[in-house]
């Protein structure tokens, strides 16, 4: 029986969660048992109040955090995905998969549920499956090819997205599915069994990191890195690489689009 966990992480989305739980319901007509983790930072709108009317239609478990909030918003995000992890591995490990979805504008819009079907139906060709987008936008999450650190934390912020955006273009007219180390781009499916004790962390690992592949950047492009093991980072990308070097996962971009057309404040700094 395929099972899956849809986690998402819940503060100020009031306006989105409806059009959010009309894509999770499709969701989860592909698996025969479903639940939903949700975990709750306390919000300036009424998003606590839209959950729990949604509570009263959806298997969810709410966690609401009660610790006070960071002011490092990647801090914040992956306290809150941790506290889903942790009642994953300790209550539903015997789940297939679990999804990280975002409750925002990123994943609002009508998801191609066959789209995601396909994925699934190729789950042998990942462990942690994320898709594309016309607009992709996420490249701080992502890691492919000699593009292996933080592109925030770089000498050239705005050159190295637009040529990371450049060869990701390049990587996705050749592959149905791009290698990576690290993506995510608002939705991310994983199999519960490849990622039993790993966790984010958003303050860099510098031992996690491809030397070579940083130098490789300054040879080729002239930018450097802020390697700093002190600096806050995308949380995602600590997950991904700690869970290759510990479990050896494979992680993929399915070369196909999973919602619409991003237009958000995430595209504004692509030329």
């Amino acid at each position: 029986m395929t099972s899956c966990l849809i986690c998402g992480c819940v503060k100020n989305c009031e306006r989105y969660l409806d059009d959010v739980f009309k894509n999770i319901e499709k969701i989860q007509s592909l698996f025969e048992k479903s639940k939903i983790l949700i975990s709750f930072d306390i919000s300036d709108d009424y998003s606590l109040k839209k959950l729990a009317q949604l509570k009263s239609s959806f298997n969810m478990d709410i966690i609401i955090n009660k610790d006070p909030l960071t002011n490092s918003r990647t801090v914040n995000i992956q306290q809150a995905r941790n506290k889903m992890l942790n009642k994953i591995y300790q209550e539903y490990n015997d789940f297939t998969y679990f999804i990280m979805i975002d409750m925002d504008d990123v994943s609002s819009k009508p998801i191609n549920i066959d789209i995601l079907k396909e994925g699934l139906d190729k789950q042998t060709m990942w462990d942690g499956l994320f898709f594309n987008n016309e607009n992709y936008y996420d490249f701080w999450a992502l890691n492919f090819k000699d593009f292996q650190y933080s592109c925030w934390h770089s000498s050239d912020v705005k050159k190295l997205i637009n040529l990371m955006n450049s060869e990701f273009k390049k990587e996705c007219k050749n592959s149905e599915f791009i290698e990576c180390q690290s993506a995510f781009g608002g939705f991310g499916i994983y199999k519960i069994n490849k990622f039993i004790n790993c966790y984010y962390r958003s303050l860099i690992d510098l031992s996690l990191f491809d030397a070579q592949a940083i130098k490789n950047i300054y040879n080729k492009y002239k930018i450097s890195y802020n390697i700093n093991s002190q600096i806050y980072d995308c949380e995602h990308r600590y997950f991904h690489l700690n869970a290759i070097r510990n479990n050896n996962v494979r992680l993929r971009v399915y070369n196909k689009n999973l919602f619409p057309a991003y237009i958000g404040v995430h595209t504004k700094i692509l030329s």
